[in-house]
């Protein structure tokens, strides 16, 4: 297991340098105009819990790692688990790194206390959880095809949603019911008192969908074609 973490970190750390590069521009832009640090925990924990798997795991179609790692004396279900585990790494790297910025840079208007809290922190992993316990599957199945897949699928969705609005007037419509239940369901994280009971909810919830995402994922890189 130590040994393919090993190899996930030589394969991948160019590439997470160069993302936390890219990132550093839009957190030094969000530190400076959001100012609600519910609204910057959402934003960023989308953008490092879609960024940093797509590019990591996307990674494995360009370099052919999939059949190195499955030709060595360890099983597909530790393969699995070390993707996961290196993953994971990288996305609470930058986390860490978000954080950091927002303490250091002169203009940050994001009280960092508010970032730091431990409901906002759990908030930030819960949703960071929901967005990789999506991705994994696809990218563990179908490689690179399945990110374009799932992008491809999310743009149409947008497309589908915008154009029926538009010819029904809204009301109704399954799609938008369903994204204005996702914004009550964060409405209700962000501004939901923090009680002992609604933070082990949060971290029970962390818990529970990441091991669904391993279960999905074993089971589905178990039949995949290498």
């Amino acid at each position: 297991m130590l040994k393919l973490l090993r190899l996930e970190y030589l394969f991948n750390v160019r590439q997470l340098l160069i993302i936390l590069a890219i990132f550093s521009l839009y957190f030094a832009y969000a530190v400076n105009r959001v100012e609600s640090p519910g609204v910057f925990i959402v934003t960023t924990s989308l953008m490092v819990g879609l960024g940093i798997p797509f590019a990591i795991m996307g990674r494995e179609d360009k370099f052919k790692t999939a059949a190195l790692l499955c030709s060595l004396p360890v099983r597909r279900s530790t393969v699995v688990l070390s993707k996961f585990a290196a993953t994971w790494a990288a996305i609470l790297l930058g986390l860490g790194y978000n954080v950091f910025l927002t303490a250091v840079l002169p203009f940050s208007k994001i009280p960092l206390g508010g970032v730091l809290s431990v409901k906002n922190l759990l908030v930030s992993l819960f949703l960071m959880s929901m967005l990789f316990a999506v991705i994994l599957p696809f990218t563990i199945r179908f490689g690179f095809v399945g990110i374009i897949i799932l992008l491809t699928g999310c743009q149409l969705l947008g497309i589908v949603t915008l154009l029926l609005g538009q010819l029904l007037g809204g009301a109704g419509i399954p799609l938008r019911l369903f994204f204005r239940a996702v914004e009550r369901g964060l409405k209700f994280l962000l501004h939901h008192q923090a009680t002992t009971g609604f933070l082990l909810v949060l971290a029970a919830g962390i818990i529970a969908v990441n091991l669904l995402a391993i279960l999905v994922s074993r089971a589905l890189y178990a039949r995949r074609d290498l």
